[in-house]
């Protein structure tokens, strides 16, 4: 008999709207697994908030497995408490996780979880299955992701999920009338910036052109699509090369885009990502202090270099993203006033503003008294980063307190400045 196998997508607690966005990991790892000839499914703790949280644990079916993709560390804290209420419901199953958080967080998740996924998660899945079966069970399932190239690995089987879980018209009302879902095509980061783990892996790692042309030609014909959100880290590789290569192919296939880049792509490349369909890019510029960009491993970037980037943008009209985060070390009293005035200078089309998180496996988790942070909050359901967003009560975030020496923002000082630059941007139709 199969051994049967169950990936859960946790409630994504953080989000407003949860469905705007799909599981892509855990479609790719699940895609993967039922390759081998294993029974596999998802089951989907997101919801329209109609039933409870216990409601949708007691529908989980008995599965021989359960896996995760920790992809969020805002997610680790439900996820644990997901696997402890099914190994005591299910004492006999195997519970496994990988995902970023699980890299960085080894010895925590370890009391979570019988076996734990390190690195690319492709093989590794599927070998706990094989090494339960044989009574060989380890604790830890390392894959370099060198060995799993990305290049042209199999992409996800959307029908794990029903259709208006896969495709909304949500990623682009701004818009028009789309319908739209998600992809990757590249996965890791080369860049080391001091407050992010999402460079994992420490390369980027791109589709084929042949992958590319063939996921979306999928997409169109299956879920009737025509426009696609590019979650990549860096949508728009600083190898001009690779950037050709993949904004090509998406060319040829005749979808409209938006995704996200850094302020480094130059005017030939945003040239062809217009002609390739691109609508808007989002471009996570951080912050507008250049003594805060050298702090956080971003001085390669400064304030010619965003201008710049958005100028060309406006040129080729190409709608402009402009993605901040507040509380970063290094940040002065007059922090929102610079911000606002660069704003007003830059004029981008619209701003995403999230609140530091001191995330494990940073650079600035693993070192904080350098950066004058005097304690860090691990209750991981705090680490959502959407303060004030969506409303003034929202208050989801900030896990951390600098020294209070004179010279950090206080904790209320950086939560007013999130706040105020909110209501700006909302006034100004600036956020969506």
């Amino acid at each position: 008999m199969k051994k049967k196998v169950t990936f859960i997508v946790p409630s994504w607690h953080y989000y407003l709207d949860p469905f705007k966005h799909q599981p892509y990991w855990e479609l790719y790892y699940a895609t993967h697994v039922r390759d081998q000839e294993f029974d596999v499914d998802i089951f989907d703790m997101r919801t329209d908030q109609k039933d409870s949280f216990q409601n949708q644990l007691e529908k989980i079916k008995q599965s021989d497995f359960y896996f995760f993709w920790i992809f969020k560390t805002g997610d680790a804290k439900e996820i644990y408490s997901i696997s402890h209420f099914l190994k005591n419901k299910f004492p006999e199953c195997t519970i496994a996780a990988g995902g970023t958080h699980v890299d960085m967080c080894q010895d925590e998740c370890s009391e979570f979880f019988d076996s734990l996924v390190i690195g690319s998660g492709e093989n590794s899945f599927v070998n706990i299955i094989n090494d339960k079966n044989k009574n060989e069970l380890k604790k830890i399932y390392n894959t370099n992701y060198k060995e799993i190239p990305f290049l042209n690995t199999k992409f996800p089987d959307r029908s794990f999920l029903s259709r208006e879980k896969i495709v909304n018209k949500k990623l682009f009302d701004q818009y028009g009338d789309y319908d739209g879902t998600l992809v990757y095509f590249s996965r890791g980061c080369i860049f080391k910036c001091a407050y992010c783990t999402y460079n994992v892996p420490r390369l980027l790692q791109v589709k084929s052109p042949e992958m590319i042309k063939d996921e979306i030609k999928y997409l169109k014909e299956n879920y009737q699509i025509n426009a696609i959100l590019v979650k990549d880290e860096v949508a728009i590789s600083p190898n001009e090369k690779i950037s050709t290569q993949t904004l090509e192919a998406i060319k040829s296939s005749e979808v409209k885009w938006r995704g996200q880049t850094i302020s480094i792509a130059n005017y030939n490349q945003l040239k062809l990502a217009k002609e390739s369909g691109c609508m808007e890019l989002a471009v996570g510029v951080e912050t507008v202090d250049n003594n805060v960009m050298k702090i956080i491993d971003k001085q390669w970037q400064n304030e010619k270099i965003i201008k710049d980037f958005i100028d060309n943008c406006k040129k080729l009209d190409i709608k402009v993203k402009l993605c901040l985060i507040l509380g970063l070390p290094g940040e002065k009293d007059d922090i929102l006033e610079k911000t606002i005035k660069f704003l007003e200078k830059t004029t981008p089309d619209y701003v995403s503003v999230s609140g530091f998180l001191p995330v494990p496996g940073s650079p600035i988790a693993k070192d904080p008294k350098k950066y004058g942070i005097k304690s860090i909050d691990k209750n991981w359901s705090k680490y959502g980063h959407l303060l004030y967003r969506f409303s003034e009560e929202e208050e989801v975030g900030l896990p951390f307190e600098y020294e209070t020496n004179g010279k950090h923002l206080t904790q209320d000082k950086i939560k007013k400045n999130l706040k105020d630059l909110q209501n700006w941007l909302g006034q100004r139709n600036l956020t969506y």
